[in-house]
């Protein structure tokens, strides 16, 4: 059962959620490594929401876990139009 607020993390682990935001948020704008930033935000929102468990799902990991895979969408679809010639 998730009983403790997120801001209370202790240590590094405060930061995924965070780290996660920026990183998906970055990965809009910037056009030659969008998708790789957008999968370090998956990654850092994901761990972040997986591990201490005690702990309240963070807002800001679940926000850029959320845009990160949206740019992934987007890259995905891009890719696919791209290979079938439109």
């Amino acid at each position: 059962m998730r009983r403790f607020p997120a801001k209370d993390r202790p240590g590094r682990d405060a930061w995924l959620g965070p780290l996660s935001l920026c990183l998906g948020l970055l990965s809009w704008p910037v056009p030659a490594g969008g998708v790789v930033l957008a999968f370090g935000a998956v990654a850092c929102g994901t761990l972040s929401m997986a591990t201490k468990t005690e702990y309240r799902l963070d807002w800001t990991a679940v926000a850029g876990t959320t845009v990160a895979v949206l740019q992934l969408l987007l890259s995905l679809m891009l890719f696919a139009m791209a290979a079938g010639g439109h």
